[in-house]
């Protein structure tokens, strides 16, 4: 990209160029940015390393070569990789003789644990149909009220207790 100063040949702009941008006087304009860019690209040379000539846009590239697949030699074939050698001292694994042992029985509930659900549910059936006891409907909502909070508190003190807070090894965590 070149600038109009460039083409006039003094390189500078004039002091109402750059007054005349949307900024204030301490603001380039754009082309006077790509302006010192390119001085700055020119300065550095070329290193080798096929950064300068990528950036100018004058340049072309040469000629484009495609690539070439990879020769694969024929003595390979006849050589064992490197997972053929590792695995070559190990006997050969049989997969179908490995049958899974019997899951273990599921374990009954503690009676503590069904007492706890079971009240729970018979409070929550009185607290929504107080007519099922025969005690009338206040007293079976009460009842019921009581039953849920019993079966609560039954579940939740059969939790395990917290770990004291000087404790600090958590041992195997399974």
């Amino acid at each position: 990209m070149t600038d109009r100063s460039e083409q006039e040949g003094n390189g500078e702009p004039e002091s109402g160029e750059q007054d005349a941008g949307k900024g204030g006087p301490g603001e380039l304009r754009p082309e006077d940015v790509d302006r010192r860019f390119n001085e700055l690209i020119k300065g550095l040379g070329d290193t080798g390393s096929g950064l300068v000539k990528g950036l100018d846009a004058e340049e072309h590239p040469t000629e484009v070569v495609p690539m070439t697949p990879p020769v694969v030699s024929s003595s390979s074939d006849d050589e064992p990789g490197l997972l053929e050698l590792w695995d070559a001292d190990l006997p050969d694994d049989d997969e179908d003789d490995y049958e899974p042992p019997e899951p273990p029985p599921v374990p009954w509930p503690s009676l503590p644990a069904v007492g706890g659900v079971l009240l729970i549910i018979g409070g929550i059936a009185l607290l929504v149909n107080p007519g099922m006891a025969p005690l009338g409907t206040s007293p079976g909502r009460l009842v019921g009220f009581v039953g849920f909070l019993m079966g609560v508190w039954l579940l939740i003190s059969r939790l395990r207790p917290d770990r004291e807070p000087d404790d600090t090894d958590d041992g195997a965590v399974v």
